[in-house]
């Protein structure tokens, strides 16, 4: 007992002091995308350890690190995990993700930052109902790249499966105009950056270029919908970076939305 509280008490007073320092610049360090995106991210690429899943095992998980000034991470702790395989998926997860730093005096600068991934086994089948899927489905006979490296120009770049006039197609079917932009009349575009995995799924979706009015969300809902072919490198899928435009134009349903961009 004596030996839990110590270690209790020494958490505590990590992270507190890990706030503390924190709190001393301008603007926190964030993930790509923010909360919303931090999230989804976590509940799309959760694969729950089988043997922690047949025993019911759950648990929070707190990964601390670092985040320097050039969007790095370096002294990644983790604690709290019920099993070393549950540590293991954390960190996996964790490697996914990309960051923007802390500010402070307007620029950016290195701080510690943690956060924590809530495995709850008996939320997954929910998660997995609701994704559509258990597994990764990547395409049959590829390589995949279990680096992580991420490429902004590949042998092949990722791709919508059907093409650019079905990819259009699928953008005017399910693009729902702001409200607000409408009565604001707020038009243009927005371009998204994200991450195209091997699966095909996006990740760390954020704005490069915002119309504001509700068309930044709509724009982020609509790239969440997408599944892309993926990225090739050596005959291995890989991960990849890109940057699309979405259009908001008021009274103009043909405008072409499938002008995506690598960057």
């Amino acid at each position: 007992m004596k030996k839990n509280f110590l270690s209790l008490s020494f958490l505590f007073l990590f992270f507190s002091a890990m706030a503390q320092e924190a709190f001393n610049v301008d603007v926190l360090p964030t993930n790509v995308g923010g909360k919303g995106e931090f999230k989804r991210v976590f509940e799309q690429e959760l694969q729950y350890p089988k043997d922690d899943l047949a025993k019911g095992t759950s648990g929070k998980i707190t990964v601390s690190f670092v985040v320097k000034k050039d969007s790095t991470v370096t002294d990644v702790k983790v604690s709290g995990a019920p099993s070393k395989t549950m540590e293991k998926e954390a960190l996996r997860i964790f490697n996914h993700y990309l960051w923007v730093p802390a500010v402070k005096n307007g620029v950016y600068v290195a701080t510690s930052w943690y956060v924590t991934f809530n495995f709850e086994a008996d939320k997954y089948k929910k998660i997995c109902r609701d994704r559509d899927y258990s597994q990764f489905k990547y395409l049959p006979k590829m390589k995949v790249d279990t680096s992580l490296k991420i490429y902004t120009k590949a042998d092949q770049m990722p791709m919508y499966p059907s093409g650019t006039f079905a990819l259009q197609d699928f953008i005017k079917e399910n693009l729902e105009y702001p409200r607000q932009a409408q009565l604001s009349n707020i038009q243009g575009t927005v371009i998204v950056s994200f991450i195209v995995e091997p699966s095909g799924l996006p990740t760390n979706i954020g704005i490069e270029k915002s119309v504001g009015g509700g068309c930044d969300q709509e724009a982020i809902r609509i790239v969440e919908l997408i599944k892309w072919y993926p990225a090739k490198m050596d005959d291995t899928l890989v991960r990849a970076k890109m940057s699309f435009p979405i259009y908001f134009v008021l009274n103009d349903e043909f405008k072409d939305n499938s002008a995506g961009e690598q960057k």
